[in-house]
């Protein structure tokens, strides 16, 4: 037992808790940040939530995107603002789960506004943790994007009405592809039955003309020479009546210049060089010919003619074009000098016809309805037939140059043509 003289002991006992108040100090600084950055942050929707899903802080940008008042919010489930189809699969639940699980949970998905409306947010939920590193509640940071997603959306149903669209243009001019396709391929069918029958025409005419220039040959040729050997009998038996004998010796001239005509005319119909001696030789005859009866000079020059012959139709149809064009030039051009050019250049085969006469306009002709328009007709049909072309230069005054250009090969291009 103690007595009044025994000293006096005081036992203390003391704890160092300067750990947690630094600790708590911290957190108070974070918690005082985070209102900062809650009550600064109008673009953002900030809100805090327990573990259980409660509200327990709403910034600005919160009220501003769900229109709740913070009073409004808080301590309510953050459900609110849960669509009732997201409510239903309890959504807001399944979130937190995920953001406790991979440390985040980020969304983009419609939201439901205080006034019933919707709002399409970007959102993404982290998990917040107090001193001792357990989960006190969760971070949301949402940003409104339903303007962005409706115009997004607006792009897109623009941008489906615009492939729908396509789809059906493209649809519709394939079906007038087609149609033109049909419409080029019957053009063509037409154009070459045409061809064919032009070509078998000019065969056939070819063929006249021939029979035509032999009957005159065989039938009139002979009578007129005999009419001229009866002029030249009578012309013996009368002698001393000089008036007589000048009336036969006229006979008998103008009996000499229509055998030169009917000569002329039975050539011109078809020559007979053209079969024997070729295209280059006939036309030097021809041009030699003819400059005589028209009185109209006239050369013939000619290169690379000699590696072989060509075929019938195209040899025909290169004279009849020469033929034309000299006779144009004597009817029409008022030339005094002609000049023709034959030569062959690879597989071309180019005839030249130039004079020195007037001139004229070639497309106002070419239109027009007199021979000379249907001369220049008739030359392109003959170039065209044999699967060449023809072009004429001419100016009033300056003359007239024609361009005929035929291939080689056309007749074994126009059999296999023809057989395909």
């Amino acid at each position: 037992r103690r007595t009044a003289h025994d000293p006096l002991y005081l036992i203390a006992i003391v704890e160092d808790i300067s750990e947690r108040r630094a600790a708590e100090e911290r957190l108070h600084e974070s918690e005082e940040r985070l209102r900062l950055t809650l009550e600064s942050a109008t673009d953002y929707a900030i809100f805090t939530q327990d573990t259980e899903g409660r509200i327990r802080s709403w910034n600005v940008g919160a009220q501003r995107t769900f229109g709740y008042a913070e009073d409004e919010a808080v301590g309510r489930h953050v459900g609110i603002i849960f669509t009732p189809e997201d409510r239903e699969r309890d959504v807001p639940t399944a979130e937190m789960r995920h953001a406790l699980a991979q440390g985040r949970a980020a969304d983009e998905r419609w939201h439901l506004r205080r006034d019933g409306s919707r709002c399409y947010v970007s959102g993404v939920l982290t998990p917040m943790r107090d001193a001792d590193g357990k989960v006190s509640g969760y971070l949301k940071i949402t940003r409104d994007l339903t303007e962005r997603h409706r115009a997004d959306e607006s792009l897109r149903r623009a941008h489906d009405a615009l492939e729908t669209n396509v789809r059906e243009r493209t649809l519709e001019l394939a079906k007038a592809n087609e149609a033109l396709r049909d419409e080029i391929s019957e053009r063509i069918r037409t154009e070459r039955a045409r061809v064919r029958l032009l070509r078998q025409l000019v065969r056939a005419q070819e063929g006249e003309r021939r029979r035509i220039a032999r009957d005159i040959h065989d039938q009139l040729g002979q009578q007129m020479t005999a009419l001229r050997l009866n002029l030249a009998a009578l012309n013996q038996g009368c002698d001393g009546n000089e008036e007589l004998s000048r009336k036969l010796e006229q006979t008998k001239s103008l009996a000499e210049q229509i055998d030169a005509d009917v000569d002329f005319l039975t050539w011109e119909l078809r020559p007979a060089a053209l079969d024997d001696i070729g295209l280059a030789e006939a036309l030097r005859n021809f041009a030699r010919e003819w400059s005589k009866y028209s009185g109209i000079e006239a050369d013939f020059h000619t290169t690379g003619m000699d590696k072989g012959r060509l075929s019938p139709e195209t040899e025909i149809n290169l004279y009849r074009i020469t033929q034309e064009a000299l006779n144009n030039a004597s009817k029409y051009a008022e030339a005094t000098r002609v000049d023709v050019l034959l030569e062959r250049r690879d597989r071309q085969v180019v005839l030249i016809i130039e004079d020195d006469g007037v001139g004229f306009n070639p497309e106002q002709d070419a239109r027009g309805e007199g021979h000379k328009g249907m001369g220049l007709v008739g030359m392109r049909e003959r170039a065209m037939l044999v699967g060449g072309t023809l072009e004429i230069e001419s100016k009033p005054t300056e003359g007239t140059t024609i361009f005929a250009r035929v291939p080689v090969e056309f007749l074994a291009e126009d059999e296999e043509e023809e057989t395909a």
